[in-house]
């Protein structure tokens, strides 16, 4: 996998410590970090995901799921991985947009990291993937941080698919997202 690195130095955040942020690849020496926030049920609680019990199954997942996959970066203050995002490129006629996942620590919640993070990414993924046209989010309707996320950046409030996603046991009514290669991004 290439090494790319994505860095912002956001400077109307810059007084609460977390104005700079990095996007890498996964590396196996992550897992602790990894396991500070994929064992909080706080934050796994809207993640197709279950809180993970254990740093093996941890470091399974990121030597099998995150390293290979095709766009999953850690989201790193410092170096320290307290987060993901990811894109996951749709195929054959879903070839023209991509799904955005992201995931972070709860101590950083409310902080404007994910925000960061999320601009950071719909900045560059169509340059990276020309060939792709639509970036989309399906959000929990409970969800209402990561709602206010994606408007953050412009990403726009399609609807409600209801009953869209079988989740922790429930189907789950899910808000559509989407950024088109074409459409402003909110500073």
């Amino acid at each position: 996998m290439e090494e790319i690195l994505i860095s912002s130095n956001a400077h109307e955040e810059s007084d609460n410590g977390f104005s700079q942020i990095s996007l890498r690849p996964f590396d196996l020496s992550d897992v602790d970090d990894f396991m500070v926030w994929a064992t909080d049920d706080k934050v796994s609680q809207f993640c197709s995901w279950d809180t993970y019990a254990s740093k093996e199954a941890a470091a399974k997942y990121i030597a099998e799921v995150a390293i290979p996959h095709p766009w999953l970066r850690a989201i790193c203050i410092g170096n320290r991985a307290v987060g993901a995002i990811s894109v996951a490129p749709g195929t054959g006629g879903d070839r023209c947009r991509g799904e955005l996942g992201y995931v972070l620590a709860s101590e950083y919640w409310g902080k404007g990291i994910v925000t960061r993070a999320v601009r950071m990414v719909a900045s560059s993924i169509f340059l990276e993937w020309p060939h792709m046209e639509r970036l989309e989010a399906l959000v929990d309707v409970n969800n209402k941080g990561s709602q206010r996320v994606l408007e953050k950046v412009g990403f726009v409030r399609e609807g409600v698919l209801r009953k869209y996603f079988f989740q922790k046991g429930k189907a789950r009514d899910m808000v559509m997202f989407s950024l088109l290669s074409t459409d402003p991004l909110v500073n």
